[in-house]
């Protein structure tokens, strides 16, 4: 009788560099090799918002569109060395993020001109496609989705051209009280222009 060894399953480790709170640190985190992209990683409360579940749909599928490894071509990293162009672009993508991804029935507008502020090529134009579907079911059940970047962490930066992992926590409240949380991992790929970030591609991470 022989007793078949449990197999671990394989891990990667990504080092990221950012803000966390109020200061600038630098993190290895291990993660499963066939860890899904993009994940609930809590819940409160016992209902499940249908509205928010398509928001998070439709946002993995836009984000497995605009994909792109930026990784392979940025040359030279400078995210471990260069602390304050590090914490620029980690705390100007993380806040630019959790407002576009945020969202009120009431005043979509904000959220729109966000976009428009932040994102910039192809990705623009996905993200009017998404939120068109998502307007009028928000509108429906007077659904109100906050976004906050809890992690934002540097893993490439050569110049004005960056590589970041972003955790966002996500809370979508119903008209009539009901809610539901979740998270996603996002590999985000900017540049600067006139001393300003801005996001050109988005991937689950």
């Amino acid at each position: 009788m022989t007793t078949k060894r449990a197999v671990k399953p394989a891990r990667r480790a990504v080092k990221v560099a950012g803000k966390m709170g109020a200061s600038t640190r630098v993190a290895v985190l291990d993660v499963p090799e066939d860890a899904p992209a993009v994940a609930p990683v809590r819940r409160r409360g016992a209902v499940v918002l249908g509205a928010v579940a398509l928001v998070m749909a439709g946002l993995a599928g836009w984000f497995a569109i605009e994909a792109r490894d930026t990784t392979a071509v940025l040359a030279h990293n400078t995210a471990l060395t260069d602390v304050a162009t590090t914490a620029e672009v980690s705390e100007q993508i993380g806040k630019a993020l959790g407002t576009v991804f945020s969202y009120r029935y009431d005043d979509p507008a904000k959220s729109e001109q966000a976009a428009k502020e932040v994102l910039t090529g192809p990705a623009l134009g996905q993200y009017d496609q998404l939120f068109a579907q998502v307007r009028g079911l928000a509108a429906e059940q007077k659904l109100v989705v906050t976004s906050t970047a809890v992690v934002s962490g540097v893993k490439v930066l050569d110049g004005d051209r960056a590589s970041l992992l972003v955790f966002l926590d996500q809370t979508g409240v119903r008209g009539d009280g009901q809610r539901s949380t979740g998270a996603a991992q996002l590999s985000v790929s900017a540049e600067r222009a006139e001393g300003r970030w801005r996001v050109t591609a988005l991937a689950a991470a």
